[in-house]
């Protein structure tokens, strides 16, 4: 029988047939709900995805690629897509599809593990409250981070419920394929997401199976998927060549620099050339590669203690768990209680190992999120995600093990979630609504930008990036028709990844490695020129360009705004 056959008579079947429509139900009303009620937005830099992507800001050239910024070999499938149909946001629709996939999951194991005698309204109110406290977060900050660990996350979790019994793949192989299937999609989207939930469910299949060996046969594969995937980046990142540039930045350097603050004080340069190299790092504007080498930059990095010994970035990570954990508290003490619940719940009686592996499941999300911090960072778009996960497989845990007996003792549990539930849809509210402000400053900015600029090639680094790339919901094409053309420089590593550098090189006729080389062809365009930047940071660019290169930037202002606005304007001026 083929693989195609048996799914269906799967799908057919009357059992799997309740055990998908009611979650795909649950799953389509709490979309549509999220949609209409909060809203769907583009969080950080999801929208430079998205442009690029779909070539608004490359015209005529499609931008297959995107490496470091996540999308690896999937943005390939995405680009086709946009190739033959540019005015649709492919990207956009595929990442919430993902999403939607990812809740459908989930929503199928919460339905499958609840007891028989549990009545179908039962069900759907705990599949929305599911949606509700770990997926709608995620669909209304659309970043591909996010997407990366639902997506993820759930395969695995759907491997350990759908197939923890012995034979379960022979039965299910299609459903076995499909899991693994999305997994390795969702590695491709985002490879630290994907090591991160491999990472917390090892401990949580160990404790779900009390079976080594059947752990490891669910996990096999994602194992090799992710350690491939990172042996491959680490291996082209150590052998990659001069004009690969922004491979041997961005993994390490720019976390030293931003994530880790672990940059030399500038009050210890002896030069103004140094200076002005510090400068532009500390911007993150790594224009020059023949300059600024990554040799050169890492030379700015302050000695470290070794490893987990540096006492001055556990202060830093310590002040970042403080700050994340005392603004989501209310997750934080879901997580707690959800994990006392499961402790009384658990009878530890039936095995000496079910005590040390509730233990290491419980532990092992604080440990990598501490751990994560200190190395790296802690930020909204990956720790969100990760807790909702860390809270969903408790919920999925409690079920199975689900008790008369057990209702009465955690009674107070079961009040106060939903009151804590009542709080995260509150700040959901609250954060919906500052993401439309948001949307419409940019809206309103990006026409500013637009009258000054209007026929006219607009030239913008990151530090005003947000106004031309934020200022359009999810569903909304770009449009830069206004302006003759967009051309992004001095934006961290935007303009060395291949195909922008491609197009770049193809725009101007010259080498994007010989850093005036861009700025001289941005010169010799005159009055038909404006760009748009930070005060400090194009000021940081000018003084950059006279101390190294003897290039003077004739530049006059023609905007108004304070020098601590989200941006000003220029021209080029040639008196």
């Amino acid at each position: 029988m083929n693989l195609i056959q048996q799914f269906k008579e799967q799908v057919n079947s009357s059992a799997n047939k309740a055990l998908i429509t009611y979650p795909l139900l649950a799953t389509t009303f709490c979309v549509l709900f999220t949609y209409f009620f909060w809203g769907f937005y583009y969080s950080e830099y999801e929208g430079l995805t998205t442009g690029l992507l779909s070539s608004s800001l490359t015209p005529g050239s499609h931008f297959r690629s995107l490496y470091f910024s996540g999308n690896y070999f999937i943005s390939w499938f995405y680009s086709l897509f946009y190739q033959y149909s540019p005015n649709v946001q492919w990207n956009t629709w595929f990442e919430y599809l993902w999403l939607f996939i990812a809740s459908a999951i989930a929503m199928s194991a919460f339905s499958f593990l609840l007891p028989a005698r549990i009545s179908k309204p039962v069900k759907i109110a705990g599949m929305i409250f599911i949606f509700m406290l770990v997926f709608a977060d995620h669909h209304i900050h659309l970043i591909y981070t996010r997407v990366s660990y639902m997506l993820c996350g759930c395969a695995l979790i759907g491997l350990m419920v759908f197939h923890s019994q012995s034979g379960s793949i022979r039965k299910n192989k299609p459903g076995f394929l499909l899991l693994n299937l999305l997994f390795i999609i969702g590695t491709f989207i985002r490879n630290e997401a994907a090591i991160a939930c491999i990472l917390l469910l090892i401990p949580f299949s160990l404790f779900y199976l009390l079976n080594l060996k059947r752990a490891f046969l669910l996990l096999i594969f994602p194992l090799i998927i992710v350690g491939g995937q990172s042996l491959f980046f680490a291996l082209d990142i150590k052998y990659a060549s001069d004009n690969e540039f922004y491979k041997q930045v961005e993994p390490d350097i720019e976390e030293q620099f931003i994530a880790r603050g672990n940059m030399i004080p500038l009050s210890q340069m002896k030069t103004s050339r140094d200076s002005a190299i510090h400068r532009m790092g500390r911007e993150m504007t790594f224009s020059d590669p023949k300059i600024m080498t990554a040799a050169k930059l890492r030379t700015l990095i302050l000695p470290e203690a070794p490893f987990l010994t540096d006492m001055r970035q556990w202060n830093r990570a310590y002040n970042e768990l403080k700050e994340i954990f005392t603004q989501y508290w209310y997750l934080v003490l879901i997580a707690l209680l959800l994990s006392a619940a499961l402790y009384v719940q658990t009878d530890f009686s039936l095995s000496k190992y079910i005590l040390p592996l509730w233990l290491l499941f419980e532990l092992s999300f604080w440990g990598l999120t501490i751990i994560q911090t200190y190395v790296d960072k802690v930020n909204e778009r990956s720790w969100l995600p990760y807790i909702g996960l860390f809270i969903l497989l408790h919920i999925l845990l409690i079920v199975r093990n689900w008790r008369k007996d057990f209702a009465l003792k955690l009674y107070p549990m079961v009040v106060i979630i939903p009151s804590l539930l009542c709080i995260h849809l509150y700040y959901l509210t609250k954060e919906s609504r500052n993401l439309a402000t948001n949307v419409e400053r940019h809206r309103k900015e990006f026409a500013k930008i637009e009258a000054l600029a209007g026929g006219k090639i607009l030239v913008v680094n990151s530090s005003a990036i947000n106004n031309i790339l934020l200022h359009k919901t999810p569903f909304e094409p770009f449009d830069f028709k206004a302006f003759k053309k967009v051309y992004i420089t001095d934006s961290y590593i935007i303009p060395f990844l291949p195909y922008y550098k491609q197009y770049m090189e193809r725009e101007c006729n010259c080498s994007v490695y010989e850093y005036p080389a861009i700025w001289n062809f941005i010169k010799m365009q005159e009055e038909d020129v404006i760009i748009v930047s930070k005060t400090k940071r194009l000021n940081v660019i000018k003084e950059y360009l006279k101390v190294i290169h003897q290039f003077e930037l004739p530049l006059e202002s023609i905007s108004n705004n304070d020098e601590r606005a989200d941006w000003n304007a220029w021209k080029i001026s040639n008196q």
